[in-house]
């Protein structure tokens, strides 16, 4: 390939400019990452957890007992191929991650063409979120994920529903969250009266997960039972919602609680304990189930009783709705699951009104500051565990409210659009390249 043609591709027009421009800020924030992990000897989570319990193990045969679904360990494997050491282990991961990072920005590129969109400032917005959760985007699991699922979105959008179906099986696989979002993508092809293709998407997805998580069994039951364990018996960790309310009826006398710092017997998080606490890990995942079949059967109802024009919006709102209440009825949130709903909001936006947006904007922002936050005091500063105080339970109770309320807001909208009410704004990302520099030509919206 010859130098002109590179340049042709890399700095051709402004969105390609664009793109290449936060590739290279995305390339030289991990180089500085990895100089500040190396220099400043700081113990990351990929090497204490990904490398040490999970790898080595894989590697020399002795199976480990993992929070992630089957298919993880293959991602969690790569980087090994790459570095067998720890150093080596943590720039090969780096480095796959910011493969994942980019590739999200070309599908981030990608869907906002194929809803009608001028490409950069969604790019610009997906670069921004990035690298306001650039620690955990590094050092998790969660941005391989939040890409697969993207990318299974970006398939719906552009009509190839196999291939949706395939990565959204896959992302389950991966990190078992993606399942929630199988009946949104299911129910929107029924209503947009594809039953073929409908049927065929069940078909996909559900043989994946069974010859995948067979072939698994066969070679090790223990990869489906200890993932199964694992997460069944896990208590209330403290950065959940029910968590950080509860720990406030404790302060002011109404039960007893404790915080428990992270460790073998605690699934390795910090959790609250007590009575209360205890009493709520058994109940909120089966909870958090028919909270999320609740929005499922919303959307079900909405967009049937709606106009039909706006469905793709109501299929978005729905995804982001799920995504939401699996954070917020949940014995687990977890930092990094901030990075979930990067793609999915982008997605949003970019079917949506300028005042809404406004809101969720706002919203994520202040989401990601109290997160970052409560990394920087409770983490950083008073060093996690029995030493979280009044204070860092504090942010974390303002972090949860906020989701809570973008929650609502979401909620608020489904019924709005489902009603078929028109729309607040017009959004003034929408197709704004498409028209002459010299007109102000509004063109209709897509949805």
């Amino acid at each position: 390939m010859t130098f002109p043609r590179v340049k042709e591709l890399l700095w051709g027009d402004g969105v390609r400019r664009t793109r290449t421009a936060i590739a290279v800020a995305f390339l030289v924030a991990c180089v500085a990452y990895l100089l500040v992990v190396h220099y400043a000897g700081i113990e990351t989570e990929v090497i204490r957890d990904r490398y040490w319990k999970n790898a080595v193990p894989f590697f020399t045969a002795d199976f480990p007992v993992m929070e992630y679904p089957p298919l993880a360990i293959v991602i969690i494997a790569i980087p090994y191929l790459f570095g067998n050491t720890p150093w080596g282990y943590e720039t090969a991961y780096v480095a796959m991650a910011y493969v994942f990072m980019v590739a999200g920005l070309f599908l981030i590129s990608r869907l906002a063409r194929a809803v009608g969109h001028e490409e950069k400032r969604p790019m610009i917005a997906y670069g921004i979120l990035m690298m306001l959760m650039l620690e955990f985007v590094l050092d998790r699991f969660d941005v391989f994920v939040m890409v697969i699922t993207l990318a299974a979105v970006v398939m719906m959008v552009e009509k190839r529903y196999p291939w949706a179906f395939l990565l959204l099986a896959l992302g389950t696989l991966v990190k078992v969250y993606p399942a929630i979002l199988f009946p949104i993508f299911f129910l929107y092809l029924l209503y947009n009266r594809r039953p073929g293709d409908a049927v065929l998407g069940f078909g996909i997805y559900t043989a994946t997960g069974l010859v995948i998580t067979a072939l698994c069994w066969f070679i090790n039951p223990d990869i489906i039972l200890n993932f199964i364990g694992y997460n069944g018996g896990r208590s209330l960790q403290i950065e959940s919602v029910a968590a950080s309310v509860v720990y406030f009826l404790g302060v002011l006398g109404l039960t007893d609680v404790s915080i428990a710092g992270a460790s073998e017997a605690t699934s390795w998080s910090d959790n609250l304990v007590g009575a209360v606490p205890d009493a709520l890990a058994t109940i909120l995942l089966p909870l958090m189930v028919v909270c999320v079949v609740a929005i499922w059967v919303l959307y079900a109802v909405k967009r049937a009783r709606g106009d039909g024009d706006r469905n793709m919006r109501l299929f978005a709102l729905a995804c982001v709705a799920c995504l939401l209440m699996f954070l917020v009825v949940n014995k687990v949130y977890s930092s990094q699951y901030i990075i979930w709903l990067i793609g999915a909001l982008i997605f949003l936006v970019l079917v949506s009104d300028f005042s809404f947006n406004k809101r969720m904007v706002a919203l994520t922002v202040a989401i990601i500051l109290f997160t970052q936050l409560n990394f920087a005091y409770n983490i950083g500063y008073l060093g996690g565990g029995e030493n979280i105080d009044t204070l860092g339970m504090g942010i974390i109770l303002v972090r949860n409210l906020l989701t809570v309320a973008m929650l609502v807001v979401v909620l608020r909208e489904m019924a709005v659009v489902g009603s078929g009410a028109e729309p607040e704004g017009w959004d003034p990302w929408r197709l704004r390249s498409a028209a002459p520099r010299t007109t102000r030509t509004r063109l209709p919206r897509v949805k």
